[in-house]
């Protein structure tokens, strides 16, 4: 398997408030695990969530008992969503939250848990396809699913910053889940909206699975394009070949 994680401010943000986690090896029935984390807030207590919820989400997995994955994601994120509201009250901070994307992979399959708008795409390097697998829990993504607003209209743009779900805003929460039996050629992309918001699927299909470059270049790559169409927003980027192809 080859991985490759990085993060970046942007160019409009003063403090970087992602935060991520990528494993050497093992952590509990993971062969690997991927955590990423885009906190909010303000005050750098955005921060602060997004560290809180990725730490607590590693730390229960890799010592949580044998059960299914996304029985053990769920407990996770709730496990997250306390913490992160104890660090809230601690700081008096009433708008502490975070997305989490959590991707934990064994025997062939993924098994992928989010809440809020950061993303996971499972992408294909023979078939040259992208695919998002996450839902965005964010209001203009359910005004779209109901047919009351087109994505990218004015309306989408001005609001899609605008979040349902979170981990640490409320006193109980939820992920979806998901299960991928990984294939030929299979890749899979971990992000915050800092590169979804900036850059176009069909381009961040482009970068990720240009072969002639590593999985860091692509990575750089596509940071890159993201903060030269604005880097409005702090970006993360995991890309794992589970093949190790490059």
């Amino acid at each position: 398997m080859n991985v490759s994680g990085m993060t970046d401010t942007g160019k409009k943000r003063e403090r970087n408030e992602d935060f991520f986690f990528v494993s050497e090896g093992q952590v509990g029935i993971f062969e690997r695990l991927f955590v990423l984390a885009d906190g909010m807030g303000g005050h750098s207590y955005g921060e602060v969530a997004a560290e809180t919820a990725v730490a607590t989400t590693v730390r229960y997995l890799m010592h949580a008992p044998m059960d299914f994955p996304e029985a053990l994601f769920q407990e996770a994120v709730s496990t997250a969503n306390l913490e992160v509201r104890k660090k809230s009250d601690a700081k008096h901070a009433s708008l502490m939250g975070t997305t989490l994307v959590i991707l934990g992979i064994v025997n062939g399959i993924a098994y992928v848990a989010n809440i809020g708008d950061s993303r996971l795409y499972l992408l294909n390097s023979i078939k040259g396809t992208i695919k998002q697998i996450t839902r965005d829990h964010s209001y203009v993504e359910e005004m779209v699913r109901k047919g009351l607003m087109e994505r990218g209209s004015e309306a989408y743009v001005r609001q899609k910053n605008i979040i349902t779900r979170a981990v640490g805003t409320s006193a109980e929460t939820y992920a979806d889940t998901f299960t991928i039996e990984l294939m030929h050629g299979d890749m899979l992309l971990l992000c915050s909206d800092g590169l979804s918001n900036m850059v176009e699927d069909v381009m961040i299909r482009n970068l990720a699975l240009d072969d002639e470059f590593t999985l860091d270049e692509r990575v750089i790559s596509l940071i890159r394009t993201a903060n030269a169409n604005g880097g409005r927003d702090n970006i993360t980027v995991i890309l794992v070949d589970p093949e190790g192809r490059s």
